[in-house]
């Protein structure tokens, strides 16, 4: 459907229909969020060697070794670098009108990738009274910072939401139907990081 015009009777205008959920965007989705993953953290790796800081980067986690050489900002920039991804994709599904499953499966990755965590994060914060359980990006930056660890998950989530539901609402189906799609892309990402954090990330970069 990607692509793919109709014109209405009664304008000149050409307008995008909506997209389906099936096994096409679901592949898709998955696909970026795979690619997501290596991104994010190479968002973490050189904000922390233009701080002069070295480390070693995975599919899962750029972080110095040392935990006194942790920088807010290095920790920040993942986070910082989907939320600028998925607003990029957002304006491209509305704006360019073209490779419209592209930009909505990139930009529902980047979005639920932060938000599935931020779920765990306020489970595990509920659980434990404190949100550096997880030792997540947003609970390490808020506490270099000096600030409660949950609030850049409480300030982000919000913006995450609202991308995800501005990219839903251009897809075709019911509210029931929406938000059953909503459980499975969740279930998708929950599944895609215990892959790469559990599986692939020790057996690429084994751990001597």
């Amino acid at each position: 459907m990607c692509g793919r015009y109709y014109r209405r009777s009664d304008s000149t205008t050409s307008v995008a229909p909506p997209l389906v959920f099936n096994l096409r965007f679901y592949a898709l989705f998955a696909v970026c969020l795979f690619l997501i993953f290596p991104l994010h953290e190479s968002a973490h790796y050189l904000t922390y060697r233009a701080m002069g800081v070295r480390l070693q980067m995975t599919l899962n986690t750029a972080s110095p070794a040392d935990q006194s050489q942790r920088k807010a900002i290095a920790e920040f920039a993942g986070p910082i670098f989907n939320l600028l991804l998925a607003i990029a994709c957002l304006l491209a599904f509305y704006i360019a009108r073209q490779r419209q499953l592209v930009w909505a499966a990139m930009g529902l990755a980047a979005s639920m990738m932060r938000l599935v965590v931020y779920g765990i994060i306020i489970v595990a914060a509920t659980v434990t009274g404190s949100g550096m359980t997880m030792g997540n990006d947003e609970p390490i930056a808020a506490s270099l910072w000096g600030l409660p660890s949950l609030t850049f998950v409480i300030a982000l989530a919000p913006l995450f939401v609202v991308i995800v539901w501005l990219l839903f609402r251009s897809f075709r189906g019911t509210l029931r139907g929406k938000a059953l799609n909503a459980i499975g892309l969740t279930t998708l990402t929950f599944c895609i990081g215990m892959l790469i954090g559990n599986v692939l990330d020790p057996w690429l970069f084994p751990r001597k």
